[in-house]
This record gives structure tokens, sequence and C-alpha cells, in this order.
């Protein structure tokens, strides 16, 4: 539970976060499996469940590489064998599935994570921002990658990984699975990272790329996962994809405080947002459990019903058009 208080506590601090200078932290989840492989399709459910059904995908970022091992049928693997084969050498993989989490590897284990093992990846920060953005023709797409450091960053051997995913492919395999996801396809830098030399203090370093979609990839459910590790270690620094929620202006990455009424509350607490519109809003009960929740913007702020919620302590983080918002209310 110490973990998960601390998750909670990154909510409430988080405008004094930013401003000593530091972004959201995703968890990147390479995860390495194999199209032919039976235990790979009985474990593998479980992590999808572990992040979508309970509303994680928000805060990871998730890629499938395929090696040849168990089997180099893997039609994913004939699909790309040098680049899956050269980035499982990167974590010397000897058997599917498994995972790294931010650069650490995991031994294997049923189930591959479990709600307690990622939580204690959530909440973190990361002195590097990464923004991702696509634009073009699906013959002619442009990537533009920018990062941008909101603090120190420390000293080691970076490198920028800018990859292709396919976000939903749905195929029936041999080994029984008919959905995969976040698959990987191609890599825009070299498999083993492009130098990356982390920007001073509020600057930024950019990166631009492009790509053509070719025959067998669906357009709509491609997309770029852009990262920055230290390699030596491993550890990843920050990722980012055009999906995450991007602030715009002086308040890029801030989060501030706002105020909810009526605190406690019954059936409704709404949220004085002053001027801005949501676009996403989360909820946290006090355990640090992901809470399912809708919302209703109105001229000026959100309503969020609370009628079915357990009484108790929650915390609300909202991401608006113009700036970023955390909050906290009671339920009677």
């Amino acid at each position: 539970m110490k973990k998960i208080s601390s998750f909670l506590l990154c909510l409430v601090l988080a405008s004094q976060l930013s401003a000593q200078g530091s972004a959201k932290k995703y968890l990147l989840l390479e995860h390495f499996t194999n199209s032919n492989c039976s235990t790979c399709a009985s474990r593998n459910p479980g992590l999808f469940n572990l992040i979508d059904q309970l509303q994680y995908a928000d805060d990871v970022h998730h890629i499938s590489i395929h090696p040849a091992i168990p089997y180099p049928q893997c039609v994913f693997y004939q699909a790309n064998t040098t680049e899956n084969t050269a980035w499982s050498n990167l974590y010397t993989i000897q058997g599917t599935p498994i995972i790294a989490l931010n650069g650490a590897k995991q031994n294997p284990s049923n189930p591959l994570l479990t709600e307690a093992k990622l939580l204690t990846f959530l909440g973190q920060t990361s002195p590097l921002n990464v923004k991702v953005t696509e634009s073009g023709p699906n013959n002619a797409r442009t990537v533009n990658v920018t990062t941008k450091a909101l603090g120190d960053i420390p000293a080691g051997n970076y490198k920028i990984f800018v990859a292709i995913a396919e976000k939903t492919v749905n195929q029936l395999t041999p080994n029984g699975e008919a959905v995969h996801h976040n698959v990987f396809r191609k890599m825009l830098t070299a498999v083993s990272g492009d130098n990356f030399t982390a920007p001073a203090l509020g600057g930024t370093a950019e990166f631009n790329y492009q790509y053509s979609i070719p025959n067998g990839w669906n357009a709509n459910e491609v997309y770029v996962l852009a990262f920055v590790k230290e390699v030596d270690t491993k550890q990843v620094l920050n990722s980012g994809t055009r999906f995450d929620p991007v602030l715009s202006g002086a308040t890029d990455l801030t989060l501030t405080n706002v105020r909810i009424s009526p605190n406690p509350t019954s059936d409704i607490a709404r949220v004085e947002l002053a001027g801005d519109v949501a676009q996403t809003v989360e909820l946290f009960a006090a355990n640090g459990q992901r809470v399912s929740v809708n919302f209703e913007n109105q001229s000026n702020g959100v309503s969020i019903p609370t009628t079915l919620l357990a009484p108790g302590i929650y915390f609300v983080k909202i991401v608006g058009e113009k700036a970023g918002y955390v909050g906290k209310f009671v339920k009677e």
C-alpha cells in the first residue's frame, strides 16, 4: 500500500512536481511473444485485460515484439525477421512470453504482470517529455518527435528509438489468438537506437521521419512509438505516442489544484475549470484503484456523477484543452 499512497501523493502534488521540472513518465512495456506459442496464448489475455479492463491504458505504452522463440514460423516474426531478432537480442530473450518494464526485463511468470507490480510504475515523473505528432496520407506519413528537458537529465549514454506499430491486428494464429495488440512492424531508427544528446534545461531536441504503409497493414491502426533509453542500463527515460494527452501553451504539463463542490458530495461532484474544456477525466479511489467514471462538460467546468461510488476519498485528474488539473473530494 505504500507504493499506492506514493502514487496518490504524486497526483495531489502534481503542480509542485511540474514546477520543479518533471513530466508524466509512461510505463514502456516491451512484450516478447510468439503467435505459435500456446503458453503465450494462455498468458497474454491476462496482460491485456489488466491494461485495458482496469483502465491503465493511458499510463502504459505497450509494444509486442515477436522473436523466433520458440517457433520461427510465427507470422509476425516472419514479417520482419531481422528487426524482431535484433530487438530480442537487446534483452537476450530465450523464451516467450516475457516482458520488460521501462527497460527492466522481468522473470517469466504467470501472470505476466500483476496489478501490484504495475502500480509501482505509475505516478512516476521524468525530466524529459516526449511528444509525437503524425500527419500526411498513408503513402507519405510524416512523424515529428519533440523531446523537451523539463528538468536536469542525468548524464548517460542515451539513444532514441522510434518504432512503427499496428494497434490491433485481427488475425487467427496457430496458437489460437485472434486479436494481437500493438504489433511491432518496423523501426524508423536503428533497432539499437540512434544517438541522442539530451537538451539543456528548457531546451528541445527534434527528430523527423517519413514512412509509407505497405499492403497488409491496416492504415487506420498504424502509429509510431518513440522512447529515449539509457542503453548501458536499459533504463527508459520516457516514451510517447500521438495518443498521449497534449497540453498547450505555457502551462504545458502543469497540473493545477482545482475546487470541487459540494465536498463532501452524495450525487454530483462539480469541478471548476475557469474557462477550460475537459478532454479526459480520470478518477482514483484512496487505495489507488482507477474507477470508471462518466463526465459532462458544463459552462464553467465538469460534472461527475457520484451516486454509484462507494463512500470514501477520491482523486480526480483532468486534462483540458489548455492545461491539466487535479483535485480531491469525499463521497458520503
